[in-house]
């Protein structure tokens, strides 16, 4: 079995946490980005839990954008992880990353597909981890101690690069006195999408076939 040490992603011991309830309704316990992940920022690449409010990250679609929030929140402190919580192992250059990562499964990643260029006008489309599963090596790993996830937020919807090239959102913060963000990008769903969902997996199974 493929464990989280096994990976170039440093996740720091707290066995002293070893107690606590799992909460799925908490999206920042299955979404987010684990610490250790490298993100591209204005300094260079950085740990995600080194970055803080204020500091500028590199964004897909909008250059350097203001870190507006950071919230850091632990996840696997439970004595078993329910398969729902479970992390996903996602190698070297399986949607773009130069580094083997983990990923949480809630957590939303960008890939490029001519099904959805097809189907939506636009090439690239956010797919949730889960939902990527079996694609190119990509699998759910059983987590062997607690860790953090660290979420960072921006003004509106946000698409970073961490594990030097792969693409997650990251939401935009929220604030009831604030004019509402600009959620600009829709994730697929597999129930919903569950046709685009597919056509997409099986694309990017062929993709991989093709390059062996």
């Amino acid at each position: 079995m493929i464990k989280a040490t096994d990976i170039n992603v440093t996740i720091t011991r707290r066995m002293t946490e070893t107690t606590g309830a799992y909460n799925g309704a908490i999206l920042g316990a299955i979404s987010g980005l684990v610490e250790g992940t490298k993100v591209v920022t204005a300094k260079g690449f950085q740990r995600v839990e080194e970055i803080k409010a204020g500091d500028r990250v590199v964004t897909h679609d909008n250059g350097l954008q203001v870190v507006r929030a950071v919230r850091r929140t632990p996840v696997w402190t439970a004595a078993v992880c329910p398969r729902s919580m479970q992390p996903l192992f996602v190698p070297a250059g399986a949607i773009g990353n130069a580094a083997d990562m983990i990923l949480l499964p809630h957590q939303a990643v960008m890939v490029d597909s001519a099904a959805a260029r097809e189907e939506l006008g636009d090439a690239s489309v956010l797919m949730l981890a889960k939902d990527l599963d079996g694609v190119r090596g990509i699998t759910r790993i059983t987590p062997e101690a607690p860790a953090y996830v660290v979420s960072l937020e921006f003004d509106n919807d946000e698409v970073i690069f961490a594990a030097s090239g792969a693409m997650c959102i990251c939401r935009a913060a929220v604030d009831v006195d604030a004019v509402a963000p600009t959620r600009a990008y829709t994730t697929l769903k597999s129930r919903s999408d569950a046709g685009l969902v597919a056509a997409v997996r099986a694309e990017l199974s062929d993709d991989l076939a093709r390059a062996a």
